[in-house]
């Protein structure tokens, strides 16, 4: 059966791309805390892997601060999109991205002063393959770097759970269904998108996607138990203390 990731960012990735292009302009503050929080840790990155890099919106940003940055990511579509990025801001030197799959981390070479995957890119398979896919990431992380993940918190998500929403978009509709299944802590999620037109909206398409949601305490065991020695929290790239209704989850891995 086809893993849904497949489906998502390889055979439909248009519907998700929207999103994408949404928050490019949201990354060069988000990588400006990214670099302030690892300068907390006494971490300041020459290199760095991007572990589903998407359309490069962190790796460009990073590229552009003087960081060499090599990026994977399933999608081709998605990585044509970052290689045009890559061109319009003139990083070619500091940044590329290849078509790869992080549940082949651990099979790759290279050490990186940060390995970082953001938004949620994490959880898409099973509890088996994500030990795994930390793994791979902490056998890429040098000595003296650090592994960050970006991610949502189940605690705070399951406090404000709603089954149906409409995320804010500026040129389309969004409307959201989720499902919690609280025995497998895995949340499906339906997308439909609807862009706008003078007459009012066109259905563009759909996503379903699925994501095991962790615990702070439990992931950061999950960390610990893939190797590494230090882990901290926090409710965002900004290093904001983590608190209960906290619904993103930052975490700082360090070997």
């Amino acid at each position: 059966m086809t893993h849904w990731t497949e489906t998502v960012y390889r055979d439909n990735p248009d519907v998700f791309r929207r999103h994408l292009e949404d928050r490019v302009d949201d990354a060069a503050e988000e990588t400006e805390a990214l670099l302030a929080l690892l300068a907390d840790h006494g971490i300041e990155p020459a290199s760095a892997l991007d572990v589903a890099c998407g359309i490069g919106r962190h790796a460009v940003e990073l590229g552009d601060r003087g960081v060499s940055v090599r990026g994977i990511d399933i999608s081709e579509s998605y990585l044509d999109r970052a290689r045009e990025r890559i061109d319009e801001r003139g990083v070619g030197e500091a940044v590329t991205v290849e078509r790869a799959d992080m549940r082949d981390l651990a099979e790759r070479t290279g050490e990186y002063d940060l390995v970082f995957n953001c938004w949620t890119s994490f959880g898409y398979y099973d509890e088996a393959t994500d030990r795994a896919v930390l793994a791979g990431m902490r056998d890429r992380v040098a000595d003296g770097g650090a592994l960050v993940l970006e991610l949502v918190n189940r605690e705070g998500v399951l406090a404000e759970f709603r089954p149906a929403g409409v995320p804010e978009d500026d040129d389309a509709l969004v409307v959201e269904s989720a499902e919690y299944d609280p025995e497998t802590a895995r949340m499906e999620t339906t997308r439909r998108v609807f862009a706008e037109t003078d007459e009012g909206y066109d259905y563009e398409g759909e996503m379903v996607y699925e994501v095991r949601l962790y615990a702070p305490a439990e992931l950061a065991a999950l960390c610990r138990e893939a190797g590494f020695d230090s882990v901290s929290l926090y409710a965002g790239l900004d290093g904001d203390p983590l608190e209960r209704e906290s619904t993103r989850l930052v975490v700082v891995a360090e070997p």
